[in-house]
């Protein structure tokens, strides 16, 4: 029915030397689209030449209709206009012939993530997933020339003096970024060309445990992944922006440490969680360590003695000796709102000992009162500390310095460790977007503790230093706000 409105492919004239498509079928690729976001602009047209060991390179393009219009600068730039694509076919028309073209084969394109990420969504649109190993040529220009001043495809024509192409347009793109590819292994041999690619690419070699399509559908979005053991435990959890990059870099005969090739023996089973972004994975990550306890992970496990310092606020009828900070629990401290106008909480530490040592070295460091600290009691009205006795305390034990004084140098010397206020007027819900994969997480934290069900979790201490890290990235865009985006 739409045969006449699709083309048919043809032979293309540049070629790349068998010995680098020994590493496997290259799918060159370059899209026009109707803006740049992925999830809500549309294709305009899309060009890909194939090339395969052993046979001549196939080449084929398309333009499209968008279904809506193509605003007027992109028509400028592009020189594709609403008449020229009013005709042409959709997406779901042409998905067929372009799947075919790019099923086993390296996507390659000119930074890959956008032209992946329009791809990607015109086939969930249609109702298709879309996977595939991408090839940035990008980075592969930043790994040969890495002195080179700018790695866009303009720079990299007039840098290497290509010529006679169409910029701009899909195919124009897609013969310059092959004809980067053609050049660099001249120049540099195929050899280093090959080496450079496999590495950007990660590829794995699987154990021989885990079946050959045990990583196929694995998407390329950020999340959290689970490594399986021999009785169905988990043995290693691990977040990752790009799920499919990560795992797959996990058995990279180029790249695996000592601990990956632990786990790859280990290994029987994978499973992964998508997540809308870093920050939503992270925060993943730390609670599934913390639920499922994986051998190998050790630094986000549960601190079960976690806890902080309270220093209250004193008067000049306040005895030195009930002024010294106390221990605070995590649970003590979730059951608490956080009030600042009696108290102030330092911390979060390990446990009870890591504090007290932590306070045992600020005091030597700022001459603080050992009595007054709680560290010693003082066994008749004005005896003296230790510390006193050697000159090192300013001397509230003895009446030397008033407590009031002193709980403020006790305040400053705290200070590095001082919990920061809650900077929202109550619960606060952080939204993260992954417009290339259409998902979007909502987040809710009062207090630096996570929110659930309505309910405010236990205090954890990575979420605390995940929280703290983002909200130092992001003041600005925050301020004053009770919903976030980023």
């Amino acid at each position: 029915m739409f045969a006449k409105s699709v083309p048919q492919a043809a032979q293309s004239s540049i070629e790349l030397p068998d010995a680098l498509l020994a590493l496997g079928d290259f799918a060159f690729i370059d899209v026009e689209t109707t803006g740049t976001k992925p999830l809500t602009s549309r294709l305009t047209e899309v060009a890909v030449i194939r090339f395969s060991a052993g046979k001549a390179p196939v080449r084929w393009q398309t333009l499209l209709n968008p279904g809506t219009s193509i605003p007027s600068e992109i028509q400028v730039l592009t020189g594709i206009t609403n008449d020229m694509v009013r005709d042409a076919p959709s997406f779901f028309e042409i998905r067929d012939q372009l799947r075919e073209l790019l099923t086993d084969a390296f996507f390659v394109a000119h930074n890959a993530r956008f032209d992946y990420g329009f791809i990607k969504n015109e086939f969930r649109r249609a109702g298709e997933s879309f996977t595939s190993d991408a090839l940035c040529t990008v980075r592969l220009s930043r790994a040969l020339y890495p002195n080179a001043d700018g790695h866009g495809l303009d720079a990299i024509i007039h840098r290497h003096r290509l010529s006679g192409f169409a910029r701009h347009r899909a195919m124009g793109d897609t013969e310059a970024t092959a004809a980067f590819v053609r050049y660099a292994a001249e120049d540099h041999g195929v050899e280093t060309v090959f080496a450079a690619a496999k590495s950007l690419l990660k590829m794995p070699s699987l154990p021989a445990q885990l079946e050959s399509n045990s990583i196929a559908d694995i998407p390329d979005s950020p999340g959290v992944y689970l490594f399986y053991g021999i009785n169905d435990l988990p043995i290693y959890i691990g977040k990752a922006k790009e799920l499919r990059t990560r795992i797959r870099s996990h058995f990279s005969s180029d790249h695996m440490t000592p601990n990956d090739i632990r786990l790859s023996q280990e290994l029987r089973r994978i499973e992964w969680r998508p997540t809308a972004g870093e920050f939503s994975a992270l925060l993943l990550e730390a609670q599934l360590v913390k639920e499922k306890l994986p051998l190998h992970n050790i630094a986000l496990r549960k601190r079960t003695k976690l806890g902080f310092l309270s220093l209250s606020v004193v008067d000049e009828a306040t005895e030195s000796t009930s002024a010294a900070p106390t221990w605070l629990a995590a649970d003590e401290w979730i059951s608490g709102d956080g009030d600042t106008s009696t108290r102030s909480v330092f911390g979060p530490f390990n446990d009870k000992a890591t504090a007290k040592r932590w306070l045992a070295t600020i005091a030597k460091d700022h001459q603080l009162c050992d009595h007054a600290l709680g560290f010693s009691k003082p066994r008749t009205l004005n005896d003296p500390c230790f510390p006193r006795q050697l000159g090192r305390c300013f001397g509230v034990c003895v009446g030397a310095e008033s407590i009031e004084a002193h709980q403020a140098r006790v305040a400053d010397a705290m200070a590095s460790q001082r919990m920061p206020d809650w900077p929202f007027d109550g619960v606060a819900t952080f939204e993260e977007r992954d417009e290339v994969n259409d998902r979007v997480d909502l987040l809710r934290f009062d207090q630096w503790c996570a929110v659930a069900g309505g309910e405010r979790l236990p205090f954890d201490a990575d979420v605390f230093k995940l929280l703290r890290r983002m909200l130092a990235k992001h003041t600005a865009g925050f301020a004053g706000k009770r919903r976030i985006s980023f």
